[in-house]
């Protein structure tokens, strides 16, 4: 398992590697490209704005809230963005202050997120509130976010970042990405490509939550 210094915090990336290829970032982040495990299942990214201040999306401010970056052992940049299960709510990451949270990217074409989807649902009903899994999809509209979630029967929350701008901001270098979230909202791991059932548990554990799969 590689280890990365960073602020005194330790960053994990203990099995993200083997399944992630990060390709490139263009300059001001016009188009992002993906190459991931999952076959026919990955293709290219749609372009991603570079326009990270708030937007109207289903007539509620939207987008990033604070301007810092994300960085491993500071506080998450907060965001809001709608609801995929209801256009009706937006939801911001302060919301779950107070309880550590799994901020994990998806889209329905990437076929690491189709893998690790199932282990994120598991651990969620068995810690039961304990821990907030968040999706956030990258450019897609709420059927598709939500599809894919339903393929795997997965309940927890999911928000739509719809034109990307949060992903720009948070630095997302390819698909999956999670971040590791702790209840008060310090950042403590991050990393692209896809989370094993094993790096689950041991990233929980540093958050203070102890999982056992059964």
């Amino acid at each position: 398992m590689a280890e990365e210094e960073s602020g005194g915090a330790v960053r994990r990336y203990g099995g993200y590697a083997a399944l992630a290829t990060v390709i490139a970032v263009v300059a001001g982040f016009a188009v992002w490209y993906f190459a991931f495990g999952g076959g026919d299942e990955d293709e290219a990214a749609a372009p991603l704005s570079d326009d990270v201040n708030l937007m109207g999306v289903a007539g509620r401010e939207t987008g990033v809230i604070d301007s810092h970056p994300p960085e491993v052992g500071e506080l998450a940049p907060d965001f809001a963005l709608v609801n995929a299960r209801n256009p009706e709510l937006v939801v911001r990451l302060s919301d779950f202050r107070g309880k550590p949270v799994v901020l994990n990217w998806y889209a329905s074409w990437c076929g690491p997120c189709r893998r690790e989807i199932p282990d994120f649902q598991k651990a969620y009903e068995a810690l039961d509130g304990e821990v907030v899994f968040l999706g956030v999809n990258l450019q897609e509209d709420a059927g598709q976010a939500v599809g894919l979630l339903d393929v795997f029967v997965a309940k927890y929350p999911a928000v739509l970042d719809v034109d990307g701008a949060v992903a720009v901001h948070y630095r997302i270098p390819g698909m999956p990405t999670t971040f590791f979230i702790d209840a008060d909202g310090i950042v403590r791991a991050s990393g692209a490509g896809l989370i094993v059932e094993e790096v689950l548990v041991q990233e929980l554990a540093r958050l203070g939550v102890d999982y056992t799969p059964e």
